[in-house]
Order: C-alpha cells, then structure tokens, then sequence
C-alpha cells in the first residue's frame, strides 16, 4: 500500500495561502482543489499517522490514478513538493510561500481523465425516453440485469447509461464492463462506474482492448497475492517495474513467482524492489527457467563448500601410532628378582 510522508508546521487552524485561491484555484479543475484542500486539512495534524493514498482516494470518492494525477499536477505547479521515494513510498511538502513565475512554460497536456467534470444528471423521463426510442439502451439494462442478479434501480439506470451518453463506452464495452466485474463479485453499481472511468483515462475504447487489460491486470495481481500483497489498484511505477520482468527480462511466469516466493521468505513482506534484485541478478546471470536456477543455486552451494574451512582433527589412528612408537627399554626380569633377592637378604643380615 502506497503511504505518504508529510512535512508541514502544525496549526491550530486549516492555513490556505490567499495567493492559491486567487491565482492557482480559478484554474484547476475542481477534482484537483479538492485534493489539494483535503491533504491539507489531513496534514494539518503533524500528529496524525501517514496517510495511505488509497485511503484519500476512497474518502473522497475518487479514483486512485485521479488523486495522484490531482498531486502530480500541483507538483508541475509549483505549489507543493510530490515525488515518488519507490514502488510503494511517496513524499509529500505543502509550500505556502507564492511559487515564483515560470516564464515562457509550457501548457500542460490536457488529461482524458473525469476528474475534469462530473457525470450529468438525468432526469428519469429521460431515461424513460431512451428506453422507449432505443432498443440498444432497453438490451444493455436487461443484460446489466442478468450480470447483476438483481432489478435496476433509476440510479443504476441513469449511471449505466452515463457510460454510454457521457464516457462515450461503446455498448458492447458497457456489456463486458459488467460482465468483468460481476464475475468478479464486484456488482456495486458505483464501482462499476470506476472502473468504466478507469478504462476510459487510460484510453480503452474496444472490447479486445478491454481484455487485453483484463489479462495483464490479472498478471500484475498475481503477482501481488503471491507477496502477500492486498492491493485493488496499481501505481504506474509498479506496473513498470512488473512490465520490466516480462518485456525486458522476458521472464516467465514461473520464475517471477519463484522470485517472489523467495522474496517472502527473506523478508518476510511484500516488496516488489526486493523481488526487483533477485530477477535482476538471475538476469544478468541468464537465468531462463527454473532448471537454470537450480543449476545457479547448485554452482553456489558448491563454491560455498569450497570455501569453507576443513577442521584440522588428528585421526585416532595417528595417536595410536604415537603411542606405539614410544622409546621402550628391553628387561632381563629374571635378573631383576635376583637383585631383589640379595637386597632383602642385605637388609636382614644388617645391612651388609
């Protein structure tokens, strides 16, 4: 999960510059003040616990990639500091002294995203009204119907046909939109809108693209569960890092997940910079397949043997022979009890 860290003086009260609200507000769209004005608020607080971006993008109802776009854009602005640390670490400054003015700078690229506007309201007679006039809309409420086990509600008719009269989502795309997230336990009417939104910022307009999606993202997240990893959306530095290891390693599956595995095991967390280091080394060492790194794991076992110290313990055999070879005296016995003999009978005679 994707946390901030925050740096900004602690205030009694919600400090916004007048200078963000007469120069820099009128101009953003509204999706990014309130980003900008949110984590303000949150961060205020110097005694509050780091803030996950997940977290602001479901207390405010907004997508993932719309809060961080919204951060990035105010980065480009001059009007706080938003920089990426790794994967899974941002870090973020609120500035309150006026940014100076960038001469001559460049327009920013308009974004396809809906955070530049919000879904139109329709009134029920209208609904009515196309469902009358348009066979197209009265199939994809009936299929929507199926997906979603249950009878659509006017929100559920008016968001659904918002994807066609607003995202401009072809009907066919709309279908297997729902189809995707029911199959998926996913039948939340509003989420089924993120994700419709989703699609459209990051330019699907077709069905096949739609599954061309739908496969990666099931690559990214298995990846993720097999770290432990519980995460519902992806940055885009992960999904880098993880389109490094199939386009540039072309590592398989299996290899990314005996990284993965491994990476568990060594620290006991997910971390994809840690899995990162294993694959890279394993590609500089032309690691193809699991057979290729077993046969790594063998050449290093062996070279650690090699390098292991042997123990310098004299056989038993050796301290035997020491003792055999000992300087030992040849013994006359029979001459010896003759000696005795004279000497006790000296004793008795007084010693003579």
């Amino acid at each position: 999960m994707a946390y901030i860290k925050y740096k900004v003086a602690k205030q009694p009260f919600v400090h916004v510059p007048y200078w963000f609200i007469s120069d820099y507000m009128p101009k953003a769209l509204s999706g990014y003040t309130k980003v900008y004005l949110y984590l303000l608020a949150i961060f205020s607080d110097t005694s509050a616990p780091p803030l996950s971006l997940e977290e602001v993008s479901n207390h405010l109802d907004m997508l993932y990639s719309e809060v961080l776009q919204a951060l990035k854009y105010w980065n480009d602005q001059g009007v706080i500091c938003f920089s990426e640390l790794s994967l899974d670490e941002f870090d973020l400054e609120f500035y309150f002294e006026k940014p100076k003015a960038k001469e001559d700078s460049p327009a920013l690229p308009i974004s396809k995203t809906i955070i530049r506007q919000t879904r139109p309201e329709y009134r029920t007679e209208e609904i009515n009204l196309y469902l009358e006039d348009s066979p197209a809309v009265l199939k994809l409420f009936k299929v929507a119907e199926e997906y979603l086990g249950r009878l659509l509600t006017i929100t559920d008719q008016k968001i659904l046909f918002s994807l066609y009269d607003w995202l401009h989502m072809p009907f066919d795309l709309i279908e297997f939109l729902i189809e995707h997230c029911a199959s998926n336990n996913h039948r939340a009417i509003h989420y089924i809108e993120k994700v419709a939104i989703s699609w459209v910022d990051e330019g699907i307009t077709t069905v096949v693209a739609a599954k061309e999606k739908v496969a990666m993202d099931k690559r990214y997240f298995k990846i993720l569960n097999s770290l432990g990893a519980s995460k519902s959306t992806l940055t885009s530095a992960e999904r880098n890092c993880m389109n490094k290891w199939f386009d540039t390693y072309h590592f398989n599956m299996d290899v990314i997940l005996e990284a993965c595995k491994r990476t568990v095991m060594q620290t006991n967390k997910p971390s994809l910079n840690y899995a990162d280091s294993i694959l890279t080394s394993w590609y500089t060492d032309k690691v193809k397949s699991l057979e290729d790194i077993k046969a790594l794991d063998k050449a290093h076992e062996s070279k650690k043997a090699l390098n292991t110290p042997t123990s310098s313990i004299t056989p038993i055999s050796n301290k035997v022979s020491q003792f055999n070879n000992m300087y030992s005296h040849d013994w006359d016995f029979d001459e010896l009890e003759k000696l005795q003999r004279e000497h006790i009978t000296r004793k008795l005679n007084g010693g003579n």
